[in-house]
């Protein structure tokens, strides 16, 4: 039960920072599509990659609940279609109030999981090293400063780490273990899990 607290207590931090935090100060019309096109004449690499992180973490959760679902009611799945949009604002909540099943399914390996796992890890390693090579991180920590949503996309990343290892435990002390040193990875933790997870060879349980 204080895991629920712990979430809600993270999830009103979190909101009261981006709102309190700096300034307010919003990107020029049209900065959405410049972030899509992954735009480096217009915005630092550091926000953009950001921001293209922001759209892998939801989909690394995607997939985990494709099988957790089996152990959480009111299925997970319709909060994993917000974290598109929402982020981990909407996932947070809905994991302090979910219920854990008395009863589920066994468990379905999915095949096409690793491959996108591995499509997903190798563009997210471009990300991350693009990132560190072309960043200029006073310019993010201007945007930080001055800017919501870029704050906002920054308190995101970290709220969805924090859900990571919420959920991995989970996992482990349900399989009697306890987090290894692959699941405190950000975001390649998740994907390591997966990927071993539908391997057909997989020892998970």
């Amino acid at each position: 039960m204080y895991r629920r607290y712990l979430l809600f207590l993270v999830w009103t931090i979190a909101i009261v920072f981006i709102v309190v935090f700096g300034n307010n100060r919003v990107f020029p019309d049209g900065f959405l599509f410049s972030f899509l096109r992954f735009d480096q004449s217009q915005f630092d690499t550091s926000a953009l990659s950001l921001f293209t992180l922001l759209g892998i973490y939801p989909a690394a959760f995607f997939m985990l609940f494709l099988d957790e679902k089996r152990f959480l009611k009111p299925s997970p799945m319709l909060a994993s279609f917000g974290a598109f949009v929402l982020g981990s604002f909407i996932l947070m909540p809905y994991l302090a109030l979910a219920i854990p099943r008395k009863t589920f399914l066994p468990f379905r390996r999915r095949k096409f999981i690793p491959y996108l796992v591995a499509v997903l890890a190798i563009l997210s390693a471009v990300v991350i090293w693009l990132a560190l090579a072309r960043s200029d991180w006073s310019i993010f920590q201007i945007y930080f400063m001055t800017n919501q949503f870029v704050r906002t996309m920054t308190v995101d990343l970290v709220m969805f780490y924090i859900l990571q290892l919420f959920m991995l435990h989970r996992i482990r002390v349900r399989q009697s273990n306890r987090l290894g040193w692959r699941d405190v990875v950000p975001l390649f933790g998740l994907f390591s899990y997966l990927f071993r997870r539908h391997l057909p060879t997989s020892s998970e349980v």
